[in-house]
């Protein structure tokens, strides 16, 4: 079973057809540039919006990083033009510390369910 399987496992949609990408914005005059590390557009009309994160310990999502988020899924919307729910996904080490910043995020996906 391949990264992506084991993914779309995780997060329940195996069974959804679906398409994955990376995607970005570059910068310009108009407004800033963001990338998305991987986007799994559903049959279902939903999109996740993967971030993936290399950490040592659980990762923490300060007001900053939060605030990226919510600008590279506005800016996701705005320039795809999509109608699409968007719902935020971290692919981590060892999943995302619990705190006030962490309600951006509805899926989680763990090494160790990458490794088993």
């Amino acid at each position: 079973m391949t990264h992506l399987e084991q993914i779309k496992q995780k997060l329940g949609i195996s069974g959804i057809a679906t398409t994955t990408s990376s995607w970005r914005k570059l910068g310009d005059d108009e407004g800033k540039g963001t990338q998305i590390d991987l986007v799994i557009d559903r049959a279902d009309r939903v999109i996740n919006l993967c971030e993936m994160k290399f950490s040592d310990q659980p990762y923490t999502i300060s007001k900053d990083y939060e605030e990226r988020l919510r600008n590279r899924m506005a800016i996701f919307k705005e320039d795809t033009k999509t109608r699409k729910s968007l719902v935020t996904t971290m692919v981590t080490t060892y999943g995302i510390l619990k705190g006030i910043h962490s309600g951006i995020v509805q899926n989680e996906v763990l090494m160790d369910d990458l490794f088993k």
